[in-house]
């Protein structure tokens, strides 16, 4: 009898339940390149197994590429007919992959209305889908210390007022704390203020004035209202966090099983309070995506292999056991309303706060984007003279600078 996968503990331990085989009508070889490592691969491998299982005209090899690396293997491949048949990877892959013509739309080939839209909209360029998600999120969100905040603040104003009073610089405590040193804290923010890294043209757009705002309440949130330490990067805060001197920290979902081994019970997590005056903070989402090499998709008998195999990774039991064994938010729309996601507070809440989530630009010149933004924060947060006004024409003339001819990221 043909079997689906269930579950997946991340000791290794397969459950089964029945599924349908797909006719085979002769043997197929299926070359998977994945982003995952040690436990997330053991169950890319168990869903590979399960499949295999319920077809055995398919067999998948299942083959880790490092996150870094994996774009130029994948280009490198093609070059030489090699290129994979199907791609488990992050969804920051899509712009360079997309532009250089490697992967397919996917919009004719599976599904794309089973999926959450905020998760489909990450990988969606000019109203193709290029990728579909088998977990998102990545995103920055709000955890607190249920023990001294109750509830977490609804705004920008009840941040500041919980952060003031929970905050004693001489005894080195802090009412919020997050990096300092790295943009991507930066980026929710502008979602709130209603800037942008470039504008619909596709220009820089960091020295506009909803720029400034934005860079004016951080500067606030350090200089004037002092709930901040002097120096924190991504260690000290969150050591801060972890030992109780802050009750607040921004961060992203890949700390929530240390901060809940921590805190158990009284860790709670929220989005990113709304900005007063302007939106919800909408930090910058990835995840891990399913992406179709253009060859897989021009060859008509392997891509409905790996269409069928892309709805089984991703179809709703399978997506809860993922949720499971690893905690992360599923794609499926069906599973991220089942009890199993929302009846898990910690889970539920992470899902919430990626609801607020965007696209992370495709802009190929977003290399360039993060360091004029990085260099613009240090600069902000090293010095309470430093003026918003500045910091943020200083980055819209770095990233103009970068992608001119010549530069950087700009044409040769």
């Amino acid at each position: 009898m043909s079997k689906r996968l269930k579950a997946l503990a991340l000791a290794g331990s397969l459950a089964m339940v029945a599924g349908t085989a797909i006719p085979a009508a002769a043997q197929t070889d299926i070359t998977l390149w994945t982003t995952e490592e040690a436990g997330p691969l053991e169950f890319v491998e168990g869903l590979a197994a399960a499949y295999e299982e319920a077809n055995p005209g398919v067999s998948i090899t299942t083959i880790f590429h490092a996150p870094e690396s994996m774009v130029n293997d994948v280009l490198t491949a093609a070059i030489g007919g090699q290129a994979p048949d199907l791609l488990w990877t992050q969804a920051d892959h899509v712009g360079p992959l997309a532009a250089a013509g490697q992967i397919a739309p996917l919009d004719d080939l599976v599904d794309t209305s089973v999926y959450v839209p905020a998760a489909i909209d990450v990988t969606t360029v000019d109203g193709q889908v290029w990728g579909v998600p088998n977990s998102f999120g990545n995103a920055l969100m709000l955890y607190y210390n249920k023990d001294v905040i109750p509830e977490p603040p609804a705004n920008t104003d009840e941040l500041v007022e919980l952060a003031v009073a929970n905050t004693d610089a001489a005894s080195d405590k802090y009412g919020l704390v997050y990096d300092q040193t790295q943009s991507f804290w930066l980026t929710p923010w502008l979602g709130g203020f209603g800037a942008s890294v470039f504008d619909e043209a596709g220009d820089p757009a960091l020295g506009s004035e909803a720029m400034v705002d934005t860079l004016t309440f951080l500067r606030d949130l350090k200089w004037t209202h002092g709930v901040m330490p002097v120096d924190a990067n991504y260690d000290t805060a969150n050591a801060l966090f972890l030992s109780g001197d802050a009750p607040m920290i921004i961060n992203g979902d890949w700390e929530l099983g240390n901060y809940a081994g921590t805190f158990g019970d009284a860790l709670g997590i929220a989005p990113i309070p709304e900005v007063v005056g302007g939106g919800w903070p909408a930090p910058f989402l990835s995840g891990k995506y399913l992406m179709v090499p253009s060859a897989t998709a021009e060859n008509e008998e392997k891509a409905a292999v790996v269409a069928d195999l892309i709805a089984f990774i991703n179809d709703t039991d399978n997506q809860l056991a993922m949720v499971e064994a690893l905690a992360r938010i599923p794609g499926n729309a069906e599973a991220i309303e089942d009890p199993v996601v929302a009846d898990d507070p910690l889970i539920a809440g992470t899902a919430a706060a990626a609801s607020n989530g965007t696209q992370q630009p495709i802009n190929l010149e977003m290399n360039c984007a993060w360091d004029a933004m990085t260099n613009g924060l240090v600069t902000l947060y090293s010095s309470a003279d430093a003026a918003p006004a500045d910091v943020a024409a200083g980055m819209q003339s770095a990233l103009e600078d970068a992608v001119a001819p010549g530069g950087a990221c700009g044409p040769e």
